[in-house]
């Protein structure tokens, strides 16, 4: 899973005002307010630079724009029927394109994919998500044009997560481009290039990205150029859609009604395999009480914070969405019941004591943290309705950088509350951020909760042979969740892309990733 990193969301007034969009064909403006430290795909750590590393790099399998499965550097996607997955479920054979090159002219080859495997691994590279390399047991290159991987244990995301469009997407790098697999640093970041659509030609740090066809893709791409321009914030991205400065951009719940309202520009809608959130320590603190995290849950009144976004964005009941396999229909979003919340936090002993509820002398406070994005702006909807029962929260942000880095607040565990929410990836395992081993820095169970039960659920997806099983084993997984309440869940997520009438062609998969970029145009 992947923390989700968005534009900050400020509500503008710009009505009544038009502009004549101005646009150089077959060049593709993004708006992007990433500024990323990287363009390594192996180092990226927010979903929109992940996207925009896959123009540069490809994964072996991707993801479409109707969210299956298809072969990228692959000639197909391997499973148990073409016989590229052993019976076992143990060992899989990828068979590469033959017809593939590198925007240098170099032959694409297993051993890239090679190379590639021992730069996630190699600890000096600060890779956050690791766990699913970790996972190999070997990796062969018997051939050129094949790859063998062998697990440790069978794993039935495998296919799905393993140089694949996740919920972290590493495109393979270039061998021949790197001096070591230490990649921070390296050279070739300037200029970065894979076997992608485009390469990179120009970066100006906190000012552009300029990506340039790969001459040697196949098909041959529309667009000449993209440009990503960084934006300081979406005050800055709206005003540059309008007067024709980008071509697209990224829209907040605040802005989709004045996009729709503008001439010359459309909405494209895309639900994604995420969910808007709020997590609830579970480990240290008063929400270590699951009592208190079921109160917290009876105090909000979800449809406020709906109200916030302008209800574009669907009410969740489980941190997997509806567009996922798995999703537990039959559950009920949490709702409202200030009694119950108070019945809730005697039982756990804070008793309200002039307003504020108290046991031991203590009181019952929360630090709410959070971070520019989609939820910016609750803080305070969920201050207030949490003093209706008692519970005081003191507020702080933080950067998005600092905010979801390795020593940052919510992976370390330094919060009560935690507005945030993530993007999993094409497989319902990749929703599951609740397992005891995801604890950690280098985890995404930010919650840091942990059952034993659960975890056998989590253990026994992965590795029955019964799609049934494992279907069962998810909806066993979000009803404990849904009991245990180390989250509150808000929203489904869904992603509102501005486009300009020139543009052509553009999509996203439910993983905020680009579809088809050759296919793309500006005309």
């Amino acid at each position: 899973m992947r923390h989700i990193a968005w534009f900050g969301a400020v509500l503008l007034a710009f009505a009544g005002c038009s502009a004549r969009p101005a646009f150089q064909p077959h060049v593709l403006r993004i708006a992007d307010a990433s500024d990323p430290a990287s363009l390594n795909p192996l180092l990226a750590h927010d979903q929109t630079t992940i996207g925009y590393d896959l123009l540069v790099t490809q994964t072996l399998v991707g993801l479409d724009a109707r969210n299956h499965l298809v072969p990228v550097l692959v000639r197909r996607v391997p499973t148990q029927a073409n016989g590229d997955i052993s019976k076992d479920g143990l060992t899989i054979r990828y068979r590469l394109r033959r017809d593939v090159r590198f925007a240098d002219g170099v032959p694409f080859t297993s051993a890239d994919v090679a190379f590639t495997l021992r730069a996630i691994l190699d600890p000096r590279n600060p890779v956050i998500s690791q766990d699913a390399y970790r996972r190999i047991a070997s990796l062969r290159t018997p051939g050129a044009h094949t790859v063998v991987i062998t697990l440790k244990r069978r794993w039935n995301a495998a296919v799905r997560e393993l140089f694949a469009e996740s919920d972290f997407a590493f495109g393979i790098l270039p061998a021949h481009a790197f001096a070591s697999t230490e990649l921070s640093h390296a050279p070739w970041e300037e200029h970065a290039f894979g076997t992608g659509p485009f390469r990179v030609t120009h970066w100006r740090r906190g000012g552009r990205v300029v990506l340039e066809r790969n001459p040697y893709f196949r098909p041959r791409p529309k667009l000449d150029r993209i440009v990503l321009e960084m934006m300081p914030d979406i005050n800055s991205a709206f005003i540059a859609l309008r007067t024709g400065g980008v071509d697209t951009m990224m829209l907040d719940a605040d802005q989709v009604s004045q996009a729709r309202a503008l001439p010359g520009i459309r909405v494209l809608r895309t639900p994604l395999n995420g969910v808007m959130w709020l997590t609830l320590q579970s480990r240290s603190g008063p929400a270590a009480d699951p009592l208190v995290r079921r109160a917290i849950a009876r105090a909000l009144d979800i449809g406020e914070i709906e109200r916030r976004y302008h209800g574009l964005y669907p009410r969740a009941a489980s941190f997997i969405p509806p567009v996922m396999a798995g999703y537990a229909a039959h559950l009920a979003p949490p709702r409202q019941n200030l009694a119950r919340a108070g019945r809730l936090l005697d039982r756990a002993g804070w008793h309200l004591v002039q307003g504020q509820r108290m046991k031991a002398g203590t009181p019952l406070r929360l630090l709410f943290v959070t971070e520019p994005g989609p939820l910016a702006g609750i803080e305070p909807i969920v201050q207030r309705q949490l003093a209706a029962v008692g519970i005081r929260t003191t507020i702080k942000s933080y950067p998005t950088a600092i905010f979801n880095a390795p020593s940052g607040p919510v992976r370390g565990g330094r919060f009560g509350i935690s507005a945030d929410g993530f993007i999993g990836g094409s497989d319902p395992e990749q929703s599951v951020v609740f397992a005891c081993g995801q604890v950690g820095p280098d985890g995404n169970n930010i919650a840091h909760f942990c059952d034993p039960a659960f975890d056998a659920l989590y253990a026994d997806q992965a590795t029955t042979p019964s799609p049934a099983r494992r279907k069962a084993d998810f909806l066993a997984m979000q009803r404990s969740i849904a009991a245990e309440r180390p989250i509150v869940p808000l929203n489904d997520i869904v992603d509102f892309d501005a486009l300009s009438e020139h543009v052509h062609g553009f999509a996203r998969n439910m993983l905020e990733y680009p579809v088809g970029a050759e296919a793309w145009d500006v005309r």
